[in-house]
């Protein structure tokens, strides 16, 4: 491969964030090439050529062009991941790996379905010229509480959700939690449980967290 990696969207998305995580973790040479999402340049050529759904992310990495932030995420760390301090994905110890895999499954069923629809609402609506849904708001606020009270009982027992280490699936939380932190009145969910908030705590005090963080503008 020559040159570095692409990256084709806009920091503020949580799902173009996890893979600029994964890119500083690893130390790999990246390109964030901004897409005007207002102007829904993702939906037109060249970009539908990139990802067919005309969403973002999109990755070329030389000849090899991908979509879908989890596929890149795991591409990523498996080609650049070289090192054990680098080994998101845990993929040295099978049981580990399963642990990586339960949480990911966790977020992307649990977690993600109630904190986007809460970030849609008091951040993403406004953001466009729309007025949000309290009632939606509410309705998801409940759920997402729920889910973090069990992640405040596994993450009193353990620092990170697979284990005692990072890993991918602690990273795949930053994007819309940082927005629901950042951006709405919500961060109480977080500030009221002690062990959900040390996480955090952990993960905003990586590096890569540091480099990325300042490129959303909320």
């Amino acid at each position: 491969m020559g040159g570095a990696v692409k990256v084709y969207g806009v920091a503020a998305s949580p799902f173009v964030a996890t893979v600029l995580l994964c890119l500083e973790e690893v130390g790999a040479d990246y390109e964030l090439l901004p897409l005007d999402m207002a102007a829904r340049e993702q939906r037109t050529e060249p970009h539908l050529s990139r990802n067919p759904f005309g969403k973002i992310p999109a990755l070329e990495d030389g000849e090899l062009t991908l979509f879908e932030s989890r596929a890149i995420s795991r591409y990523v760390l498996r080609k650049y991941g070289g090192t054990s301090a680098t080994d998101l994905l845990r993929a040295s110890s099978l049981e580990e790996s399963a642990m990586v895999d339960v949480w990911m499954e966790v977020e992307a069923h649990q977690y993600q379905p109630a904190i986007a629809n809460v970030v849609r609402q008091c951040v993403i609506l406004p953001f466009i010229g729309g007025a949000r849904d309290q009632a939606v708001v509410e309705e998801y606020v409940g759920k997402l509480e729920k889910v973090l009270d069990v992640y405040e009982a596994r993450l009193s027992s353990s620092p990170y959700l697979a284990g005692d280490f990072f890993s991918l699936a602690d990273l795949v939380h930053f994007g819309f939690t940082y927005c629901l932190v950042a951006g709405t009145e919500y961060a109480t969910l977080l500030e009221s449980r002690a062990s959900v908030m040390a996480w955090w705590g952990r993960i905003m005090a990586r590096p890569s967290v540091k480099k990325v963080a300042p490129l959303i503008h909320l």
